[in-house]
């Protein structure tokens, strides 16, 4: 999960505190974030351990400090320890260990600011709000948000840009709706366990229905946006089956919220509900740029084989809208793999054959060089193709976005990605080409130029025959052998010549 707070802080606001901790010298700061936006996995870890003595008998008795200022401590599903203290007008959250003095100091200076900030400006909180404070090094700062629970939505005490908050641009008002009710989601996963009770669990059954048709879009699509495949789909329905009709609890609430908080990212990555939703994976939303230097395009394609245009058109799809399907990256990342090993191994063959050839009477070494260059480069760009790209076939959405976005030119789009991993087959090939000419020289100082001569010409017509009946629809359909694979066609049961369909 990124860490947005660094873009949130530059909107702040600045009053005097009146906490009794407070030197009334001082200024307060107050950070609007978002949930997606906190340290919850980024702080730094700094944990300190000793030995202790363990008194006689059972020991279990509640914190004074918890009892006297009213706070109780939870510990998230994950393991997070958090804080929750009831106020008249709202709750408050925080992962501010509360147990050290100066922490709760702290806390309390932010909670009097704000509490003064809601009385100066006469701001009406909802009366199921919960504010979630967090720390910041300063101690005269933090950052903050609430939850409407009844909305399920989050708000601030001031006017904020969505860009200010890193929430993505927006298209209309129930849009912004969908991204903040992400955002109420990610909160109720991050501190769900004093909460659970009142929660409906209607949520529950209404995300059963939500996986089941996400399930049956997967299945019956090759291009759906629904973000889990059919197989995750049918785990994660297994698990929610469980709990169908059981009144929730806290480790259940924090598995639906998360599962929630994809789908409505998802809902509002794809424009969900607006007047143009993408409906297919592959719909491109916004104009696209036309790219820049279509020169490099039109002489790569053809050195390497035509195969720089297949990349770049799978690339292209896979980074859509900028956005990343984790189940098409990892078949897109284990085919890529495996076509640079496949690359990578068959070099061994062709640069031993060629020095082996070396070794004959009449064999020239400079024949051989450029069969002997081609297949090293194959060997050289697949190692460290596959070096960099190891184990990225398991890389999570966020990371293969990040990957993406990194190798994009503003320029040239995915094209230097494409030339690049179409490398080690170009070269492989073109190693295979040079070998034969290599070997038809050979030849031709003991049967004669003229017998090599036609022994090439008919080479090249096998291998273009074979290239133009495995792709017919790619050559005039008025020629000869389209006519003839028409008439094949025909004689197999299908008179259009289109073949079978699936």
């Amino acid at each position: 999960m990124s860490n947005h707070s660094s873009q949130c802080h530059s909107h702040i606001i600045s009053v005097q505190p009146l906490s009794e901790y407070s030197d009334a010298s001082a200024t307060m700061l107050l950070k609007p974030i978002t949930p997606a936006g906190t340290t919850r996995y980024s702080k730094s870890t700094n944990i300190h351990f000793y030995h202790t003595i363990i008194p006689r008998g059972s020991i279990g008795a509640s914190s004074s400090l918890d009892a006297r200022k009213k706070w109780s401590s939870y510990p998230h599903p994950e393991g997070q320890l958090y804080f929750k203290a009831g106020f008249s007008n709202y709750d408050v959250v925080t992962e501010a260990n509360i147990h050290r003095q100066e922490t709760e100091i702290q806390v309390a200076n932010c909670l009097k600011f704000i509490d003064d900030t809601i009385f100066q400006q006469q701001i009406v909180v909802p009366p199921s709000s919960e504010l979630f404070i967090e720390l910041d090094e300063s101690p005269s700062s933090c950052a903050y948000y609430f939850v409407n629970h009844d909305a399920r939505r989050i708000f601030w005490l001031e006017q904020i840009s969505t860009e200010l908050l890193d929430m993505g641009t927006i298209v209309s008002d129930s849009h912004l709706d969908t991204a903040l009710q992400r955002l109420y989601w990610v909160h109720v996963e991050f501190f769900p366990m004093h909460i659970y009770a009142e929660v409906s669990p209607q949520v529950v059954d209404d995300l059963i229905g939500v996986m089941s048709h996400g399930a049956a879009d997967r299945l019956t699509s090759r291009s759906s946006t629904f973000p889990y495949t059919a197989e995750k789909c049918s785990q994660l329905l297994q698990l929610l089956s469980l709990q169908r009709g059981r009144p929730l609890d806290g480790h259940t609430l924090c598995f639906v919220a998360r599962l929630w908080g994809a789908i409505e990212n998802q809902r509002f990555m794809t424009y969900y509900g607006q007047e143009h939703a993408q409906l297919d994976r592959l719909q491109i939303m916004t104009p696209e740029e036309d790219m820049d230097h279509p020169w490099v395009k039109a002489i790569a394609n053809p050195i390497l084989w035509g195969i720089p245009d297949r990349y770049f058109s799978e690339l292209h799809d896979l980074f859509a809208n900028e956005q990343v399907f984790v189940d098409q990256w990892q078949i897109f990342m284990t085919t890529c793999n495996s076509e640079w090993h496949t690359a990578v191994v068959w070099t061994f063959p062709v640069i031993i054959a060629t020095i082996l050839s070396c070794l004959l009477s009449r064999a020239s070494m400079s024949s051989a060089l450029p069969s002997i260059l081609s297949a090293s480069g194959s060997l050289a760009t697949g190692s460290i193709l596959l070096l960099k790209h190891q184990g990225l076939q398991d890389a999570t959405a966020s990371f293969a976005a990040r990957y993406l976005r990194a190798a994009k030119s503003r320029s040239i789009g995915m094209l230097p990605s494409a030339i690049v991993f179409s490398l080690p087959k170009g070269l492989y090939l073109w190693s295979i080409v040079f070998m034969v000419a290599h070997f038809l020289l050979l030849a031709s100082h003991v049967v004669g130029g003229l017998a090599m001569f036609a022994g090439a010409c008919f080479l090249i017509l096998l291998v273009w025959a074979a290239l133009y009946v495995t792709s017919p629809d790619e050559y005039d359909q008025s020629s000869i052998l389209s006519k003839l694979l028409c008439r094949w066609h025909s004689l197999q049961g299908d008179p259009q010549g289109l073949g079978s369909s699936v």
